[in-house]
């Protein structure tokens, strides 16, 4: 963290592209925890139309039975 403190502030177009590049990886991770959270809310839709048709099977079967 010392040399950090050292370094001169970036300037002019230096400070634009490190800018630049620090907005795009902040986009990057978004983007990244957006698919992680789709894909774990389209595996649990996937599992509980799974859970009713298993259920719809079951009642079908019994009223069958009847």
């Amino acid at each position: 963290m010392a040399e950090a403190a050292k370094k001169p502030p970036l300037r002019g177009e230096a400070a634009y592209r490190a800018t630049r590049d620090a907005i795009a990886k902040s986009n990057e991770a978004a983007c990244a925890a957006a698919v992680r959270r789709r894909a774990e809310k389209e595996t649990e839709a996937v599992t509980e139309i799974a859970r009713q048709d298993k259920r719809d099977a079951l009642a079908a079967r019994k009223g069958w039975e009847s």
